[in-house]
Parts: structure tokens; sequence; C-alpha cells
């Protein structure tokens, strides 16, 4: 995948169930940062090999939404 594509564009993020989780702002070894939240903002550091597919406009990750606050950043 170009990660480099999928930052820049701040690419939204679906959690396995189908709801959103934030979007990806940087990437950091085999993580991907992901912020959520606009008033109140939560940040995770999801490893890479989580994401299922990138359809050029989500990202998909592997795991359930309430999974991702597991992992904090």
């Amino acid at each position: 995948m170009n990660w480099n594509e999928i930052i820049s564009k701040r690419t939204p993020v679906k959690a396995k169930d189908g709801r959103a989780c934030g979007y990806v702002v940087a990437e950091y070894d085999n993580y991907l940062l992901i912020l959520d939240g606009k008033i109140i903002s939560r940040e995770y550091m999801v490893p890479k090999d989580e994401v299922e597919r990138y359809d050029g406009r989500e990202l998909f990750v592997k795991i359930q939404y309430e999974m991702i606050s597991g992992y904090p950043f």
C-alpha cells in the first residue's frame, strides 16, 4: 500500500463492524496513527498488519471499533 498517499489524504478508517474510527495522520515503523474525534480527539496506534484493504477512499481494518481503544497512542 502507498502509505504516503493514505496519510497525505487523511484517509478515513473503518472498523470491521463498519463504524468510522477516524483518519490516518501518520505512520511509525509498523504502526498507523489514527486520530478519532473532532472536539475531544483520541489517538490510536494500530499495527499495519491489522489493515484489511484500501479502496482508494477508505482504509478498512480487521478489528471491531471497540477493539481500537486497545491501541492507545
